[in-house]
């Protein structure tokens, strides 16, 4: 069972059967449908409910058959993306149990995976020929415990100087996978130099007085991370149907920005615009299809 239901505001859900109660009322009452054909007199169905108007909401995936019966695979909470898209190609890959996508965004020192939302949309594509290339993503998450932490003291010029070092790391990661090797050794040695500056400054400071920005896969799932960021956007809501608060923050992280949501019962601090967040999130997303070129899934 999918424990991340508790960041979207049903922190009450212990049991399958409250699961499956959820599931039905989806299935009744869903706010948006999509249907599309993938197999010979088959059609995959995804039943989507929302439960906030900022997007918090539930998905159902099931099947129907050629007499319009509809059987349900599985289902899982959501949150929507806000508008920050990640421009560049991004490879497509089915989940190896079939239960969906993943995004994964190839960034030479580590590789980005998130769960995609779009399910429908893919399986369509897929059905009536070779995905289209992916160029664009934008990504959002669900975290079960997360902290605010105070932020680093910077000086105007050095949010330039991060911001600047930020596209040129960008640029030389498309270099890279064009084959431009020296750009790569030259990215390798300035990894190494971080990593020895970094290795001084922890003999007498701490972690977290440093870095304001890192994303470290976390446990088995490829799509969890512990995430640190800086917070760019701070929005409070609820559960229309449990009353549960729920807090919406927009982080920047990395080349990223990510709307992840989390029960306000689970967030330690009080969040504001400048302060760093701090959680082990679940990343979700959706990937706009370029239907011009060639197919990008594995």
């Amino acid at each position: 069972m999918n424990q991340y239901y508790r960041a979207i505001g049903f922190s009450k859900i212990k049991s399958l059967q409250q699961l499956d109660r959820l599931c039905k009322e989806v299935q009744r009452t869903p706010d948006r449908r999509s249907v599309v054909s993938h197999a010979l007199n088959r059609s995959l169905v995804q039943l989507d409910r929302i439960y906030a108007p900022e997007g918090l909401g539930v998905s159902l995936i099931g099947e129907m058959d050629a007499e319009g019966s509809l059987f349900v695979e599985y289902a899982y909470p959501y949150i929507l993306p806000a508008a920050y898209p990640y421009m560049d190609e991004i490879q497509v890959e089915r989940k190896s149990d079939r239960s969906g996508f993943y995004g994964v965004i190839d960034n030479i020192n580590l590789s980005v995976v998130f769960y995609l939302q779009n399910i429908a949309e893919l399986t369509g594509a897929l059905w009536r020929g070779p995905l289209p290339l992916t160029l664009s993503a934008c990504i959002s998450g669900l975290s079960l415990s997360a902290r605010i932490l105070l932020p680093i003291r910077k000086t105007e010029m050095d949010i330039q100087y991060e911001a600047d070092k930020r596209m040129e790391e960008l640029t030389n990661i498309r270099l890279v996978r064009r084959g431009d090797n020296e750009i790569l050794e030259r990215m390798m040695m300035q990894e190494m130099n971080v990593k020895d500056t970094l290795d001084h400054r922890l003999m007498s400071e701490d972690v977290l007085s440093i870095v304001d920005s890192s994303m470290i896969p976390y446990g088995l799932e490829s799509d969890t991370y512990d995430i640190i960021g800086t917070i760019l956007q701070v929005n409070e809501t609820e559960n229309s149907q449990t009353g549960e608060k729920i807090i919406l923050l927009d982080v920047a992280c990395l080349y990223y920005v990510i709307r992840i949501a989390v029960n306000r019962s689970d967030l330690i601090g009080e969040p504001m615009v400048g302060r760093r967040f701090r959680g082990v999130t679940w990343l979700q997303g959706i990937v706009s299809l370029d239907r011009s070129m060639g197919s990008s899934i594995k």
